[in-house]
């Protein structure tokens, strides 16, 4: 018994990138889709950025009003 647990453990050891990874095309989609997002975050911080924090404080304010 001691030998076929072994070799089940050395056949899947064997076997390099049989782990199951995300799809190319998927990953590369999610990676875009990333770069969109943080480009039109970096865009609103650059030309919004003032404005968005002053609502960011008037938010707070209304939220946290003790």
């Amino acid at each position: 018994m001691a030998d076929q647990s072994q070799t089940a453990e050395g056949a899947i050891a064997a076997r390099p990138g049989s782990a199951e990874r995300m799809p190319r095309g998927l990953r590369r989609l999610l990676l875009a889709l990333l770069g969109v997002l943080l480009a039109g975050a970096s865009y609103l911080l650059a030309v919004r950025g003032e404005a968005l924090i002053l609502d960011l404080a008037a938010v707070s304010q209304r939220i946290f009003c003790f």
